[in-house]
């Protein structure tokens, strides 16, 4: 890329960084739940809206999403960033959230100038509850990213990496239901829905051995009885079921429904399924679209590790857009412990980290290559023709 446009593009990520950091750190200092984030999305949209984007707030008829648009002097592509900005509980911005909301409002203003001048629309999408609900599920059912021609975000990991193809998920609760009986005087008088629960778990315990690699299923009893004296009647256990691609997940669920079955036909209890949370699709992320990231971030001095195709053992609502546009999520190093151990997301470190200036100087590096990314899309028509002929091909 010409030396000229990288040096104007610095310049113009340099002359935001105060605003900025004094949005991430407010985020960070103020941490919100999932779908309680309306300090965070006040301070984004004030800063959106001094930029001269259009807001919608309430985006999809969620309270703290929105959609910030602006609309360049040309036509041009549809680029849109995706912001986060929820907390975990007790662990605050364990998961740096705070970043990548900076990551992406920052993206999106320093954009502006470069979709006027190549001619591109920008939209900056507020998706609130990515930690819980998932919002983007939500919102990709509902169409809101169906028009754009790309959705780019990164998060912060323990490397500077390539996309992650994280994993499709469903989460499901199976509650069974038994008699109760003196469990001395009279166990002949009870059915045990607490046999039923552990024989559950034995049973995926061994279906685990005839699953493919990366399959994962894991689970925990929420509710096993109330006395040691009392037979339960009644028993509660949540499972998550994993696969690297949502086409595998129902014929696994199906066999976890089998292990509820043959588990309460072995006890004479009943059982019930329920679907609990949000079902997660796998993220397939645009190859060509990140590599194009990744070689822009490479010219800005940032080594990146291809992940490839290669399935991360995590879940995204990222993948519901995936389905929807083509989408990449690249992940912005924290660095690592001093005796050279990956630092690990939804931790009290981590948390920390999210706040440190090394970490937000990084991030600007992003945000430049974010930037420069655009303006690929706006200048070289051929990358738009081949993310959107490798998207097609993928649906």
């Amino acid at each position: 890329m010409d030396k000229a446009i990288i040096e104007r593009v610095a310049a113009t990520v340099k002359a935001l960084e105060p605003e900025l950091k004094e949005l991430t750190m407010n985020i960070h200092d103020n941490p919100e739940l999932g779908n309680q984030e309306f300090k965070a999305y006040a301070w984004q949209l004030e800063l959106l809206r001094k930029y001269g984007f259009e807001i919608e707030e309430h985006f999809c008829g969620i309270p703290t999403a929105y959609k910030a648009t602006y609309l360049g002097k040309k036509p041009g592509p549809r680029i849109a960033m995706l912001a986060e900005y929820d907390a975990l509980p007790k662990l605050g911005h364990g998961c740096g959230h705070n970043l990548i909301c900076m990551m992406s409002v920052g993206s999106g203003i320093a954009m502006r100038e470069y979709a006027d001048e190549f001619g591109g629309e920008i939209y900056v999408i507020g998706t609130p509850a990515e930690e819980t609900e998932g919002a983007k599920v939500h919102m990709s059912k509902a169409g809101a990213f169906d028009d754009m021609d790309v959705c780019m975000m990164a998060h912060p990991g323990s490397e500077d990496a390539s996309s992650w193809n994280t994993m499709a998920m469903v989460c499901r609760s199976y509650e069974f239901f038994g008699k109760t009986a003196h469990a001395a005087a009279a166990p002949e008088e009870g059915l045990n829905a607490l046999d039923a629960v552990i024989n559950m778990f034995n049973m995926v315990n061994a279906l685990r051995q005839q699953t493919k690699d990366g399959v994962r299923i894991h689970g925990i009893i929420s509710h096993g009885g109330e006395a040691p004296n009392i037979i339960p009647d009644y028993t509660r256990t949540l499972f998550y079921i994993r696969a690297p691609k949502w086409a595998e997940l129902e014929d696994l669920e199906r066999r976890v429904e089998f292990c509820a079955q043959g588990a309460a036909l072995a006890t004479d209890t009943a059982y019930k399924s329920n679907p609990e949370e949000v079902d997660f699709m796998d993220t397939n992320s645009n190859m060509h679209l990140n590599r194009l990231a990744c070689d822009v971030m490479e010219e800005l001095g940032v080594p990146m590790k291809w992940m490839g195709a290669e399935t991360s053992m995590g879940s995204s609502d990222l993948g519901d857009v995936s389905y929807r546009c083509p989408s990449i999520q690249l992940v912005s190093s924290l660095g690592r412990y001093p005796d050279g151990r990956n630092y690990v997301a939804h931790t009290s470190e981590f948390c920390e980290l999210a706040a440190t200036d090394w970490a937000i100087n990084h991030s600007f590096e992003y945000i430049k290559g974010f930037v420069l990314t655009a303006i690929k899309l706006m200048t070289e028509p051929e990358h738009l023709a081949e993310i959107k002929r490798e998207f097609a091909n993928m649906r």
